[in-house]
């Protein structure tokens, strides 16, 4: 992805190598923001569904009706240590993830910075099925630090991690109607250890 960049795909099939990633913005010299919409789709063999870097940031990325399959890596928007975030927009609506390794979704902003919104993420009517067997954090979805979370109507089936989500009850942080098949369970902690780093 460009400065910019506004890319729309729908009813497209996509497969790719181990060692490709999907979709990413540049490493360097991204100094506008840019936005994902796919529909309809189905994506798989990729190292990473979703790579942001750091300075990188999406208005909005939207994954509907689509199929991530047989990926090293997820959606990782985790570039940064320093309190900024790399979407502010993300939602995932029925969709189905199956068999990604690790990270299958990991949206991270960490500090104390409350001037910001502080990212939104939405995934409601997905399934989650065998994925995370090499996830360290044994956490299958990762929201550290995002203000906004809402998991409805999902259903985790068959992945092999201590928590479907670990989120944040001081915050916006809400789960309703998902339905867990050994998949551990939804936890909700009032305070976040949150570094601030210099």
């Amino acid at each position: 992805m460009m400065p910019k960049g506004h890319l729309k795909l729908k009813n497209l099939h996509i497969k790719g190598l181990d060692h490709i990633i999907a979709f990413s913005p540049l490493k360097d010299q991204m100094s506008s923001a840019y936005t994902v919409d796919v529909d309809n789709s189905k994506i798989e063999n990729f190292a990473f569904i979703i790579k942001a870097y750091k300075g990188s940031f999406a208005n909005n990325i939207t994954l509907k009706n689509t199929l991530f399959k047989n990926c090293s890596n997820g959606i990782v928007l985790a570039a940064d240590l320093k309190g900024d975030y790399n979407a502010e927009m993300v939602l995932i609506d029925h969709c189905t993830f199956l068999n990604i390794d690790k990270n299958v979704i990991d949206f991270f902003r960490d500090g104390y910075d409350e001037s910001t919104i502080g990212g939104h993420l939405t995934v409601t009517n997905s399934n989650f099925t065998a994925c995370g067997k090499l996830e360290k954090s044994s956490i299958l979805l990762k929201t550290k630090g995002i203000i906004n979370v809402l998991l409805a109507n999902n259903t985790f089936k068959e992945n092999p991690v201590d928590y479907a989500a670990l989120l944040w009850g001081e915050k916006n942080n809400h789960y309703t109607n998902n339905t867990f098949i050994k998949s551990g369970e939804i936890k909700v902690e009032e305070q976040q250890k949150l570094k601030i780093l210099y």
